[in-house]
């Protein structure tokens, strides 16, 4: 696509009010037209210059719905889907990632569709999603209730892919039953009760009556753990066989001496602590940053069953029944594969979330969308994010208070080229 059109509608571009700020993008691109046809124009431009593609092409259920029909013959569906991903692919970074969000129906053969375009050794993840639950007319149909889709992830080139370290909150882990009292004092003085007694203490209560108030409120334990987590802990009796010979020497002499806690220095890693034989572990380990609030958590895995897509007609403020996708799970698609600054690309926009997901998290963006819905839905959703006027989905957690701004361009029927017009 050739840039000079961008300079010369540069006055119809749709930004945020008041002076430029540095670090906001007014690049972004949303493109009405012809997905096939607007890949081909953008390859001369943004060739290996995509860092995140995210598609959630129609899944060839054979059922029609407002917005788009999904249902072609499987051979065309295949076709169309390989001439797409083709054009993708050379758009992706040597770092880049491809997601495609997919149901069951075209599953199997995707994958192998995939694997003769990416690479079989650059499949990265099949994740499972769980985006309902199994209730109302799904719960009587006979066998299983599907309650899942699929996000097939590939990387380029996966000797180049780094993909972010995630994590996803889980509740307190209930393992974590002892309680440093004079956690500040020297360890080798450290005194352990129960983590009951603890919370009991700092309540003002008997044990009795804070075990029933932690079932009533379990809350407030919670709270009281996260506000100490670096004197909660737990004893894990360690594999002798596998730890250093330092270790096992330490771990022979917190057996001859129970009543002292000894620590063996490390210089990378930190400290160990054993007492009568046994490692202390403690809960702060666990925590991680999560949504800006400290948190048990644990690494992102491939069952993703806690971004529902439950109760989403209100998000982004449009509607769209039977395509719109949660905004969190864009954004954790977005922050597994991108900084702040990274191309993201979407050439089946729908609803447009992958793009305000995207320009919340300050990314830059382009979206393609054929509907006239992109006139009716996704650019009015988009003005909403740049002018700071949406605050549903994951605006709160991202930070976001608007800024930056988009082109909108309509691709010409029939044509590979693009012309610029302003946002309707």
């Amino acid at each position: 696509m050739d840039p000079r059109p961008l300079v010369e509608e540069h006055a119809l571009s749709h930004r945020a009010a008041g002076p430029e700020v540095a670090g906001e993008h007014y690049d972004n691109r949303l493109i009405r037209g012809d997905n096939l046809a607007v890949l081909r124009a953008l390859e001369p431009e943004f060739a290996g210059g995509i860092r995140c593609v995210y598609i959630d092409p129609p899944y060839n259920t054979g059922r029609a719905f407002a917005h788009y029909d999904d249902g072609i013959e499987h051979a065309r569906w295949l076709a169309d889907m390989r001439a797409r991903l083709e054009v993708l692919r050379r758009l992706l970074a040597a770092d880049g990632t491809l997601f495609v969000h997919i149901d069951d129906n075209e599953l199997g053969y995707l994958i192998v569709l995939l694997d003769d375009i990416f690479g079989r050794a650059n499949r990265a993840s099949v994740v499972t999603f769980k985006q309902g639950a199994p209730t109302g007319h799904k719960a009587i149909n006979p066998g299983c209730v599907t309650t899942s889709n699929f996000v097939l992830v590939y990387c380029k080139d996966r000797a180049r892919w780094s993909p972010q370290r995630l994590y996803t909150g889980r509740e307190r882990d209930p393992r974590y039953a002892q309680f440093i009292v004079n956690r500040d004092a020297p360890h080798a003085e450290w005194r352990l009760v129960t983590l009951m007694r603890a919370f009991a203490d700092a309540c003002g209560l008997g044990e009795r009556a804070a075990q029933r108030l932690a079932r009533a409120e379990p809350a407030r334990l919670d709270e009281f753990v996260l506000a100490h987590a670096d004197a909660v802990v737990r004893l894990a009796r360690p594999d002798y066989n596998a730890v250093s010979a330092a270790a096992r020497a330490m771990i022979d002499r917190s057996k001859a001496e129970p009543d002292v806690v000894l620590r063996l220095e490390r210089d990378v890693h930190d400290d160990f602590y054993f007492v009568r034989g046994e490692r202390i572990l403690f809960y702060a380990a666990k925590l991680k940053l999560i949504d800006g609030r400290r948190v048990a958590g644990e690494p992102l895995t491939t069952i993703w069953d806690d971004l529902l897509s439950n109760n989403l007609h209100n998000e982004g403020g449009v509607a769209f029944p039977k395509g719109k996708k949660p905004e969190a799970l864009l954004r954790r698609v977005i922050e597994l594969s991108t900084c702040p600054g990274d191309w993201v690309l979407d050439v089946y926009a729908g609803s447009g979330t992958t793009g305000a997901v995207a320009h919340k998290l300050r990314r830059r963006w382009i979206l393609v969308e054929r509907g006239e819905h992109c006139d009716t839905l996704v650019a009015p959703r988009l003005r909403a994010v740049v002018d700071g006027r949406d605050p549903s989905g994951v605006t709160a957690a991202a930070g976001w208070s608007g800024g930056g701004g988009f082109r909108y361009f309509r691709a010409e029927a029939g044509e590979s080229d693009m012309s610029s017009e302003s946002c309707p």
